[in-house]
């Protein structure tokens, strides 16, 4: 009996077929990064798109690490979240993609919209890379402080992750009494149970 026929698969049109795909959204990133022309938020978003799903379908993206965050100075929060769940997925597998994006992440951590402070708050905790933990201190305090009941709710929930990777820091930051009284004291309930967990 003959084994079976091999099949040739041919790649779908949708998904790309090499690095070719990849080398030409990085040329795009890199012609829009900075651009403030009209129409440049649109053109960025259909980027990230393609970057987002070739990222979900297993195609390595890393290449464009550098270009994805250059475009993120934007106040598009569309675009803010598409970079953000970027750097995520990559910054777990490559902890030095992750030193990256610590100036930008600390940038919009001080942003005027709550939604993108508790955004790259919630980001820069997620990282959960071990030598990063003195860079989320600071935004951390701010968080708990912030008069935003989104981002102290996003803090509360940074310091537990903080907790997993370095008991000691959250114990000299004395974040378990910052802790405390919020869920003794704060007029959100949601800040109150995330704070009592």
């Amino acid at each position: 009996m003959a084994p079976p026929a091999q099949s040739q698969r041919s790649p779908s049109p949708s998904q790309p077929s090499g690095k070719g795909e990849v080398s030409d959204l990085k040329m795009q990133l890199r012609r829009l990064a900075g651009s403030q022309a009209p129409g440049a938020d649109d053109s960025k978003r259909e980027l990230f798109k393609k970057v987002i799903s070739y990222m979900t379908i297993g195609i390595d993206v890393s290449s464009v690490f550098s270009e994805m965050v250059m475009c993120s100075a934007t106040s598009d929060v569309v675009l803010k979240k598409m970079c953000y769940l970027y750097v995520g997925n990559y910054a777990k597998y490559n902890p030095e993609l992750a030193l990256l994006t610590i100036n930008f992440l600390l940038r919009d951590c001080k942003d005027e919209d709550p939604m993108i402070r508790g955004l790259a708050l919630r980001s820069l905790c997620s990282l959960r890379v071990a030598n990063l933990v003195e860079y989320l201190v600071d935004p951390l305090r701010l968080g708990l402080k912030d008069g935003n009941s989104y981002v102290r709710t996003v803090a509360v929930v940074g310091v537990l992750k903080l907790y997993h990777i370095s008991v000691s820091t959250c114990l000299d930051e004395d974040f378990p009494a910052t802790l405390k009284h919020l869920m003794l004291n704060d007029q959100d309930a949601q800040v109150r149970i995330f704070s009592s967990v």
